[in-house]
């Protein structure tokens, strides 16, 4: 059963521009990623080449070099098959299984405590955003006459 055209609105926009969207955000993804590989090769810097790219993707976000609307569709949909990247990684630990069984303890401590401090980490930076933005939020909803100063 086929379903009835609906016209289109002044504001919304065709499959196309969906298409667009979506390879200019990957593009500027990619470009982000490549220079970030390439400085940190050239320039000796001891982290990743993708991370040093997300670093600098944040910076552009930051401060406004980069519009969030630019890699919004591209990120969101990357994220959401994240999965898919990983199943490379999943098969290739089939071959280091002799590794796992020398030192099963060590490994297993690790994946349990590193990703436990990385959420406790994550979770301490959240609620102290979050903290600071209610604060705002009560400072801007006081009337500016009835201000007064706690002690």
């Amino acid at each position: 059963m086929k379903r009835p055209k609906q016209k289109k609105t002044r504001g919304e926009s065709g499959r196309g521009v969906w298409q667009m969207k979506m390879v200019t955000g990957i593009g500027i993804l990619l470009a982000f990623y490549g220079v970030g590989v390439l400085a940190s090769k050239w320039l000796h810097i001891p982290l990743p080449g993708n991370l040093v790219g997300m670093l600098l993707l944040t910076l552009g976000l930051v401060t406004g070099w980069v519009r969030m609307e630019w890699v919004e569709r591209a990120s969101t949909f990357l994220v959401r098959h994240m999965m898919l990247f990983f199943v490379p990684i999943i098969v290739g630990v089939a071959s280091y299984l002799n590794l796992f069984a020398q030192a099963p303890w060590s490994i297993a401590l690790s994946m349990i405590v590193a990703p436990m401090l990385v959420m406790l980490v994550t979770g301490r930076v959240v609620q102290s955003y979050l903290r600071r933005q209610q604060q705002k939020k009560t400072q801007a909803s006081v009337p500016e006459g009835r201000r007064t100063l706690d002690a």
